[in-house]
């Protein structure tokens, strides 16, 4: 774990609890409930806890803590244990209250034990905010309208190789050098910012444009995956059932197959869109762009990961006009964060079923 990453994490989260007065209104519902459980009879109390419940429904639904990328969600379950925040909390207190409505005086005590957990945290937030800010930890943060891809290499993939980390990273960056050239006409040079986590996990700064291509790219693979996820389960299932591995091959085709003919749409729309080179390279440079995404694919079907974090731009002065400039990178930065909000980790355990080309 990166600390100067944990610093900005703890700074969201520190603003996020204090903006949206998460642990009042959790207080305000524990309270409620409270009285209608020492006065079942009362039916102000019940009036009381609906009108709290819905306030901090509506705080759990609008958190930023919802739009946060996985990396930085399993930083915070790594240092909260079982806290939740945002959409989830307010499914755990709704699965609460409703296993317990006959029983209010336990759906209570539950209700307690989170606002205890929940309270203790944001008090352990402030406090090693102020550490860090007595021992001169900076924060790690982007600049306004700036780009960040997250990739995740599984150590059991490259075996903590040095070499095979350093092929990997290689194939990151033809990844990227692909997509780049495809939509801006030319490779870039790209900068890591970070190394942290368990797993390898890379923090690169990319342009705009080809993040908001990789971000769509990767949010339609991981659709597809999805249902390719249950064919895979299907066919471990068999194998481990003895079926052999002929009679399991049709299911593999089909799920490569599926795949295949989306990656084939993504490439064309790409190409279409934003090439506007000769035809020689273009034909070239669709094959990069379609092998580009097999090897991704590939490596999500292996346990590698993907998000795509963005800074948004300041709004413009009152009185400035946007310029057009300014107006193209507030939609594709609008763009990327709608894929990015929809990209997640997927646990692909079990051997992988994606045999998707790599070569040219």
């Amino acid at each position: 774990m990166n600390v100067e990453r944990l610093h900005r994490i703890l700074i969201d989260l520190d603003e996020e609890l204090k903006t949206d007065k998460i642990v009042t209104l959790l207080q305000q519902v524990r309270d409620h409930l409270q009285n209608q459980v020492n006065q079942p009879n009362q039916p102000s109390h019940q009036t009381n806890l609906v009108n709290s419940l819905k306030k901090l429904y509506t705080a759990l639904e609008s958190s930023n803590y919802n739009d946060y990328s996985p990396s930085w969600k399993e930083i915070i379950s790594e240092i909260s244990g079982e806290i939740e925040l945002g959409v989830p909390l307010k499914h755990k207190i709704e699965n609460i209250l409703a296993t317990n409505s006959i029983t209010p005086a336990n759906a209570l005590e539950e209700i307690k034990q989170i606002f205890n957990d929940l309270q203790t945290f944001q008090t352990a937030i402030k406090n090693t905010l102020t550490g860090f800010e007595a021992l001169g930890i900076e924060e790690e943060d982007l600049d306004a309208g700036q780009c960040e891809l997250g990739y995740t290499i599984p150590r059991e993939f490259v075996e903590n190789k040095l070499s095979e980390l350093k092929n990997e990273i290689a194939e990151l960056n033809f990844i990227l050098n692909n997509i780049s050239e495809a939509v801006t006409g030319e490779k870039q040079e790209y900068k890591v910012k970070t190394i942290s986590s368990s797993d390898f996990l890379l923090y690169v700064i990319i342009g705009l444009q080809v993040a908001d291509v990789l971000s769509n790219a990767t949010e339609r693979i991981l659709n597809i995956y999805k249902g390719i996820l249950e064919i895979k389960q299907l066919r471990n299932q068999l194998k481990d059932k003895g079926i052999p591995a002929s009679k399991t091959k049709s299911i593999e085709t089909h799920a490569n197959g599926m795949m295949k003919d989306e990656i084939k749409t993504i490439v064309k729309e790409v190409m279409d869109e934003h090439y506007d080179g000769d035809n020689g390279r273009k034909n070239e440079l669709q094959n990069g762009l379609t092998i580009s995404l097999n090897k991704l694919a590939n490596r999500i079907d292996k346990g590698f990961n993907v998000e795509i974090r963005v800074e948004p731009l300041p709004e413009p002065e009152e009185e400035e006009e946007p310029t057009a400039e300014y107006q193209q990178n507030a939609e594709m930065i609008k763009s990327i964060q709608e894929s990015a909000r929809k990209i997640e980790f997927l646990d692909a355990g079990g051997e992988s079923i994606l045999k998707l080309p790599e070569k040219k």
